[in-house]
């Protein structure tokens, strides 16, 4: 070979290597790229989190107030009587609420005992001490379950009732050896005048709790 084609000869050499190389790299890179498409394409997608679940229904919390109850509320036991009964009362030197009659109730029977006991309101108001002469007036404070209930248990005791007074009056009383035993009761609008008595029955009681607690009736 001479020398004269040796720089010919060498240009193809490097256009050739070149080449090769330029090829090299493309598919190289080819290869990167696939390699992070891939890569990219295999990550998982970010779950969407689960809604949160639909609130169950929550008890709700003890000691709720009860539903208001109508009708006439006294506090206190001078408010149960006008002052011409409460003067009459006091007169007659019997105390009111004894501590001899704290465990008293205005009934007898065990039954509607139990009604007093259970109800969410009452007042008790007793003249007397425990013994053969007093009276002990609970004022309850009923819905109408409790009225029906009541009720029920005074027709199946024998209780003398009618309506009265827009309201529903029974009675009851006997005698045992030599002493009279009574009750008196009282229903309007949710409220239970409950009145027993031994050997002490004034005159006109119960009208007059009643004339005082509904005061536009007794007007008319």
């Amino acid at each position: 070979m001479s020398d004269s084609e040796t720089p010919g000869r060498s240009s193809r050499t490097w256009f050739i290597i070149a080449t090769v190389v330029i090829a090299v790299l493309v598919v190289a890179s080819g290869a990167l790229v696939s390699s992070l498409v891939s890569a990219s394409g295999s990550e998982e997608k970010p779950q969407k989190s689960a809604a949160p679940p639909a609130d169950e229904e929550r008890p709700l919390p003890e000691n709720q107030p009860g539903p208001t109850l109508a009708g006439p509320n006294p506090a206190t036991c001078e408010e149960l009587y006008s002052p011409e009964m409460m003067t009459q009362l006091t007169n007659t030197g019997l105390p009111l609420n004894d501590p001899s009659m704290a465990d008293s109730v205005g009934t007898g029977d065990g039954e509607l005992q139990t009604l007093i006991s259970q109800a969410p309101q009452h007042l008790e108001c007793s003249w007397g001490y425990a013994g053969d002469y007093g009276l002990t007036t609970s004022v309850v404070r009923l819905d109408d379950a409790g009225v029906q209930a009541v009720r029920d248990r005074m027709d199946a005791a024998g209780f003398s009732c009618s309506e009265e007074d827009q309201g529903t009056r029974c009675l009851t009383s006997f005698t045992e050896g030599g002493t009279r035993y009574g009750e008196s009761h009282f229903l309007r609008e949710g409220v239970w005048l409950a009145t027993k008595w031994v050997n002490f029955a004034p005159s006109g009681y119960t009208p007059d709790m009643i004339d005082t607690l509904w005061p536009d009736d007794a007007a008319e």
